[in-house]
């Protein structure tokens, strides 16, 4: 199994990737914008999970009803975003891991809530809200069927 590491900017939060790359999204919903300081937010999940190494400063921001982003409280940077009901699937910011050699766009999500001031590349599909949600719907009735036909 292949493994990449990651951390804040100082140091403090460490984290260990494992396994393939599963999916890498830039979001451009509002809130994504506000945390990254007006830019989308690239995030990346891994087939077989991540480790949370080092913790001491990491912190867990509630920015909705569904999800929560992970932070250094030292230095600010951004390290994660999670689903509450799903802390274990999370998404780690790609500008925190120390190698994204071979790491690609699958796709722009939230392009329906893009602003103005800039144009959001041609380089990956790009998903509106509307169907992000569907899509999740979806992989949960998935999760749900197999869960129920497993029992």
């Amino acid at each position: 199994m292949s493994e990449r590491t990651g951390q804040c900017l100082c140091g403090a939060v460490t984290f260990t990737a494992h396994g393939e790359v599963k999916e890498a999204d830039a979001c451009h919903c509002s809130m994504c914008r506000r945390q990254g300081g007006g830019g989308p937010y690239f995030a990346v999940q891994f087939k077989g999970g991540v480790t949370l190494d080092k913790t001491d400063t990491l912190a867990w921001y509630r920015g909705s009803d569904h999800g929560e982003r992970g932070f250094c409280t030292a230095c600010g940077a951004s390290i994660a975003w999670r689903l509450q009901s799903q802390p274990e699937s999370m998404g780690v910011s790609l500008g925190a891991l120390d190698d994204t050699s071979g790491i690609t766009l699958d796709s722009h999500i939230f392009t329906d809530s893009a602003p103005d001031y800039y144009t959001v590349p041609s380089d990956a599909p790009h998903k509106t809200e509307a169907q992000v949600i569907q899509e999740f719907m979806e992989r949960m009735e998935k999760a749900a069927q197999k869960e129920a036909d497993n029992s």
